[in-house]
């Protein structure tokens, strides 16, 4: 006895941009991802110091900064490159959930050292309800966001002794930009406006 299938049902499997079911074990070893191989830092020390290190370069932090005193999260900040170092196979998701509250922290240090009051997480909603695949993603960062707040808490200032010393050495060595539309001090020029006598 044959069975029957719903066309559409099969229709909707084919043309749905999901992997089938075990579709990883069928790739060619020679061209895998990233995150599929040995992981490049597997320390604790080595990891955060490359993390620093990119960070505190001035093509870097200066963007980084802007962007935290626009307001964007620093949860936000810290779990994207963190998802990023993962998908570059620079560190496996253990270490990736080691690094979220130290990597928080040297933000926060950078934030203070810029004299910015940086907002620590997002305005995410509690009641989502997935419809589609961007909505089950969204969920996904929001249970990230929930997690670093538990993890982290509310923090207002760095604690003292949980940043490496030579790290936070590095960051107050920072020389941090003023914005070009911050108003100059320092001259003494009349304005324009000003009434001529």
């Amino acid at each position: 006895m044959a069975e029957e299938y719903n066309q559409e049902g099969i229709d909707a499997l084919v043309n749905s941009s999901r992997p089938i079911p075990g579709q990883s074990l069928t790739e060619d070893p020679d061209n895998s991802y990233p995150w599929e191989g040995p992981p490049e830092y597997t320390d604790f020390r080595t990891a955060f110091n490359y993390i620093a290190e990119e960070l505190l370069e001035e093509e870097v932090y200066v963007p980084l900064v802007v962007a935290m005193g626009q307001g964007v999260p620093i949860s936000d900040i810290t779990l994207q490159l963190l998802q990023r170092g993962f998908q570059e196979g620079k560190w496996n998701p253990d270490l990736f959930m080691m690094l979220l509250e130290p990597l928080m922290y040297f933000l926060l240090a950078l934030a203070e050292k810029a004299a910015i009051e940086p907002r620590l997480y997002g305005d995410e909603e509690d009641d989502l309800e997935p419809e589609d695949e961007d909505d089950i993603a969204n969920m996904k960062a929001t249970n990230l966001t929930a997690l670093t707040k538990e993890k982290v808490g509310d923090m207002s200032k760095v604690p003292e002794g949980v940043l490496p010393a030579d790290i936070v050495e590095d960051i107050e060595e920072l020389e941090i930009p003023e914005s070009l539309l911050a108003p100059d001090n320092n001259t003494e020029q009349p304005s324009l406006l000003a009434k001529s006598e």
